[in-house]
């Protein structure tokens, strides 16, 4: 009877035991973390985003290529002597420095537009990596961009790579 008595008791606290160690185990906060940097490098739409901006930069470029060699042009003639008048001079200064303006203006012009993109491309990540970390049950999902925001993470949590597929898939309307 006795012996009856501690089986019984042994597997009652077993039986505990086993319920609170799948309590704890379940009960634990789904984490994960990702490579901010690898992420929105791997994102089709920050890739595209590039391409429209080194095309606006490119044409900008030739812009200014393009009155770089007038005011070549103009300096070349008027150290010859052919034009060597107030007027003419007046006519280089002028140039140069609406050629200066306008490369300041496109300078600055660059970097609101690449801003602007890098603004558009973080917001839309950022979806994304909420909606996945909805639809994939995860409390948390960490930003790991190299300044010690995030120290240490173990390997096998680390998302970026299925977030990057969900992303592409997503931006890509799959």
């Amino acid at each position: 009877m006795k012996k009856q008595i501690l089986y019984w008791s042994i597997g009652v606290l077993s039986v505990f035991t086993f319920t609170f160690l799948i309590v704890q185990y379940v009960s634990k906060p789904r984490t994960g973390f990702i490579l901010i940097n690898d992420l929105f490098s791997r994102f089709e739409y920050k890739k595209e985003v590039e391409r429209k901006f080194l095309a606006t930069k490119n044409e900008r470029q030739q812009i200014l290529d393009s009155l770089a060699v007038q005011l070549r042009l103009l300096s070349f003639e008027i150290e010859k002597g052919k034009f060597k008048d107030e007027k003419n001079v007046a006519i280089y200064n002028y140039k140069r420095e609406e050629f200066y303006q306008k490369k300041k203006a496109f300078e600055e012009d660059n970097v609101n537009l690449s801003n602007q993109y890098d603004a558009e491309v973080i917001a839309q990540m950022n979806q994304y990596v909420s909606e996945y970390g909805r639809l994939n049950n995860y409390e948390f999902i960490f930003g790991n961009d190299g300044n010690g925001s995030l120290m240490y993470a173990y390997d096998a949590n680390n998302i970026t790579d299925e977030v990057s597929v969900y992303m592409n898939k997503k931006y890509s309307g799959k």
